[in-house]
């Protein structure tokens, strides 16, 4: 059995029965948490080993990987945790000062779409995909395949990446894809990935930080040793913000591989944030 569901049942299924009797889940969580640090300490941790290598000497990043993003998905800039929106350590290095160049009415936009009844706007709500760079920071793994030619990036939420490495120009710009037009070339041991032709349409996060259509991604994939790959994402959207802005997150190697994600019939909370939205939109027009 995978690990990640296993650890999940010896969790999920013990509340079911305490919660009933009035414990409630953060306290069985707390009992679990506490448990899991008692007894014999652990083994120290071996150290990771030398990037691997492919054949032509190129580093070889095939393998299962999960973000430690620090809740980018819920903010790039850094923020104490508000109400229901979990905290974020902030993964913008440049500007050096950590927040995003917005332009203004990025920034009125981007306080709207955290209001309750623009929830339901989230194209991931409606299980669009992340587009780039947000598909690099969900909370959920993916998996990077090196074929001959290409870098493979398949997403545990259902979407995938396909980035050519022979050189070849990007598409005609009026062909606008989700998920935009990849193509990578190695810089020594680096990866870099120039992402065009994107849609527009997407979020950056839960909390709605935006792009427009203008987006352009320049991706560096940085390996650090057999475990640990640096991911720096520069992003240009002149119409969207003043300049230039860059994030960097590590992707940290697992063991575990990915599991299936049907994601509308796990999308539970779409008929919620759907009600929600036509509560406001009927407030708004009686007001009118």
């Amino acid at each position: 059995m995978n690990k990640r569901i296993a650890v999940l049942l010896l969790v999920i299924l013990p509340a079911v029965f305490l919660l009933p009797l009035g414990i409630t889940l953060a306290t069985f969580m707390n009992v679990v948490v506490t448990a899991q640090g008692r007894g014999a300490a652990p083994a120290a941790a071996k150290p990771p080993g030398p990037i691997p290598r492919m054949p032509d000497g190129k580093p070889n990043l095939t393998g299962f990987y999960q973000s430690e993003a620090g809740g980018a998905n819920y903010g790039l800039e850094r923020h104490d945790r508000d109400f229901l929106t979990p905290g974020t350590r902030g993964v913008v290095v440049d500007p050096p000062d950590g927040k995003l160049p917005t332009q203004p009415w990025t920034r009125a936009e981007r306080i709207e779409r955290e209001l309750p009844f623009r929830g339901y706007d989230d194209p991931t709500a409606h299980c669009f995909v992340a587009g780039v760079p947000r598909s690099m920071y969900t909370p959920s793994p993916y998996q990077i395949l090196q074929p001959p030619g290409y870098v493979i990036l398949l997403f545990e939420r259902m979407s995938w990446r396909q980035i050519p490495l022979d050189g070849r120009p990007h598409l005609p710009d009026n062909v606008r894809l989700w998920q935009g037009d990849s193509v990578g070339h190695w810089e020594g041991d680096t990866l870099v990935v120039e992402t065009r032709n994107l849609n527009g349409k997407t979020w950056l996060n839960e909390v709605g930080e935006v792009v427009s259509h203008a987006e352009t991604v320049v991706e560096r994939f940085i390996p650090v040793n057999a475990d640990l790959i640096t991911y720096r994402a520069t992003v240009t959207d002149l119409v969207a913000y003043t300049r230039p802005w860059t994030i960097e997150i590590p992707l940290r190697r697992q063991s575990e591989e990915l599991i299936e994600i049907a994601c509308h019939e796990d999308n539970g909370d779409l008929q919620h944030l759907k009600e929600v939205k036509d509560a406001e939109r009927a407030k708004r027009n009686k007001e009118k």
